[in-house]
């Protein structure tokens, strides 16, 4: 049988790896250490690397190792950032994308050193970043004109009140003449731009797909009707505190309401933190886009009359956000739902009116519903007695800051969900450790769990079942050592778990864990004062899988061990 696996064709491998990848991708990294075979099999299945201070040393020999890699991911990187990118330049990689966000300054040399050698590169982010002015954005443009996507939003330099120093609409305007291919942009948070930048972005790239233009106070509804009615590819437009009932928006008012008429591709809508009117909703509706994703999130004065005319007209509709709608109550979700019967994800969160009857009506009329999202509402009450239906859809439940919530209504929302597979209840103090291990009784394929803050779980019960559990997120909850024990007993493949704030955690309870978790890889232990450090290189020789654990503040006083476990293949830090 041994020589039988091992003279199969590669294509077979390759195909049982790619399997690993895509659906127990916990099971790769062990198997790749097998024999050198396994191991060049599994190198070209990693597109994503994350750099940190700590891997720039080994830099070199990651690139030539993973020769397949599409994005590269340097947040917050700490070295000097234009080398890092002369390394990636003459890697020969055909890297789509770079993230470079949280950084002092743009790396303006390293860009140009990538832009001459590497035309693969289609998207860029430069999220908070310290400096960032019209000079850097020419440069950029310069450099990588071929680019499809880039974020320069929320930049950190202090706000002066002058435009020296920031981006400006005359950045944007020499930009976006060069990035002709340009389909998606963030400006979000660039404080000196105004409707002339919307202008500059419509009239020049005719590619443009998406607009994400949060928290820029100079925009107006000019900017975004003009935006919507003259970028004939656009399919998505997100936009953010606007009061679009302003007396000083009045009379452009009608721009915003008449351009969705021009917007024939327009599939995803974003409002958020804004005022709008009924009037604004039925244009939308009137205008009979392909909309499949629509959010008014903690969007203010539209009524159920608006909400219900585009509900109506785009039954086809996807996602649905309609967080902080504080005017719902179970009467006008039972109303709603008829228009629901292919929403995948809905949002209720906030909307403090809704109660139980909410969730059954939803579970019972929307067939197609994926995700639910009920958090800070009035679950725990009961309006009316409902018919419980099971749908076998439903995957994700966010229910967390209910705290009202009761161990029976938990099991009866387990009872019409039985193939979940991520569960929230943070903050819901009403929850106890017997009704979580009841629905995971009820639930036996749920891979995510967050019970952070519930002082009420102290453990889950021996007969829960957890075999499936890979996240679980129990920080500042009631979870003791003994509830350790039983999670490793019973959870052999946790790959996650967050015990942040534990006071009744301890070094027995860490141990056990470790011992018990075979394919464990991160850890938070922050706050749990009884773990003794001196645990901490055992816990990684002990436990190969282990890749970052993360310690009380001062654990590492008086001595360095930091190095020599990231040797190892474990990051250690404090935050």
């Amino acid at each position: 049988m041994e020589d039988t696996c091992v003279d199969l064709p590669s294509e077979c491998w390759e195909l049982v790896f790619n399997h690993l990848h895509r659906h127990h991708h916990q099971f790769l990294e062990p198997v790749s250490l097998v024999c050198k075979s396994f191991l060049s099999l599994s190198n070209p299945l990693l597109l994503s690397l994350t750099l940190s201070p700590h891997t720039i040393s080994v830099l070199p020999r990651l690139l030539l190792r993973f020769q397949r890699l599409k994005t590269i991911v340097a947040e917050e990187f700490c070295g000097d950032l234009d080398a890092l990118l002369s390394q990636i330049a003459r890697s020969h990689l055909s890297l789509q994308s770079l993230h470079l966000s949280k950084q002092k300054s743009a790396p303006l040399e390293g860009l140009r050193q990538l832009g001459s050698t590497m035309k693969s590169l289609k998207s860029l982010k430069c999220y908070n970043f310290g400096r960032l002015c019209d000079g850097d954005l020419i440069e950029i443009s310069n450099s990588l004109p071929w680019l499809e996507e880039l974020d320069i939003s929320y930049p950190t330099i202090e706000e002066t009140g002058e435009s020296e120093g920031h981006i400006t609409d005359a950045g944007i305007e020499a930009m976006s003449k060069k990035l002709r291919e340009l389909r998606k942009i963030d400006v979000s948070g660039n404080f000196f731009i105004s409707d002339r930048s919307l202008v500059a972005f419509s009239s020049n790239c005719v590619f443009l797909r998406e607009i994400v233009v949060h928290d820029c106070c100079f925009l107006t509804p000019n900017g975004i009707g003009f935006a919507i009615s003259n970028s004939a590819n656009l399919v998505s437009v997100s936009v953010n505190r606007l009061d679009l009932n302003s007396s000083l928006f009045r009379s452009s008012l009608q721009t915003i309401e008449n351009s969705f008429i021009c917007a024939r591709a327009l599939s995803a809508i974003e409002f958020s933190s804004m005022v709008i009117s009924d009037a604004l909703l039925c244009s939308i509706a009137k205008a009979h886009l392909p909309l499949k994703k629509l959010a008014l999130s903690h969007c203010q004065n539209f009524t159920l009359l608006g909400i219900s005319s585009i509900l109506h007209a785009h039954q086809f509709l996807s996602e649905l956000d309609l967080c902080g709608a504080y005017f719902l109550t179970d009467q006008c979700m039972k109303d709603l739902s008829g228009y629901l019967s292919n929403v995948t994800s809905i949002n209720l969160a906030a909307c403090s009116k809704l109660t139980n009857s909410t969730f059954f009506i939803l579970t019972k009329s929307c067939s197609s519903l994926t995700e639910i999202k009920m958090e800070r509402t009035n679950l725990g009450e009961e309006d009316h007695v409902v018919d419980l239906v099971k749908n076998t859809r439903i995957r994700s439940l966010k229910l967390g800051g209910n705290e009202r919530m009761s161990d029976d209504s938990l099991s009866k929302f387990a009872s019409v969900c039985p193939n979940l597979q991520l569960l929230d209840v943070s903050f819901c103090a009403g929850i106890t450790g017997g009704g979580i291990a009841e629905i995971l009784k009820s639930c036996d394929d749920v891979r995510h769990l967050e019970v952070n803050f519930c002082v009420g779980v102290k453990s889950f019960g021996a007969d829960s079942k957890l075999s499936k559990l890979g996240v679980l997120k129990a920080a500042g909850s009631g979870i003791c050592d003994e509830g350790l024990v039983m999670v490793g007993q019973t959870c052999p493949w946790l790959l996650h778990l967050d015990l942040r704030g534990c006071s009744g955690v301890s070094t027995k309870g860490v141990k056990e864990i470790v011992r018990s978790c075979k394919g464990l890889r991160e850890i938070n232990i922050k706050g749990c004062l009884d773990v003794n450090a001196k645990f901490v290189a055992r816990m990684v020789f002990s436990r190969p899988s282990l890749r970052k654990i993360i310690l009380p503040i001062g654990f590492f006083a008086g001595y360095n061990q930091r190095d020599f476990l990231l040797r190892h293949g474990c990051l250690v830090c404090c935050s």
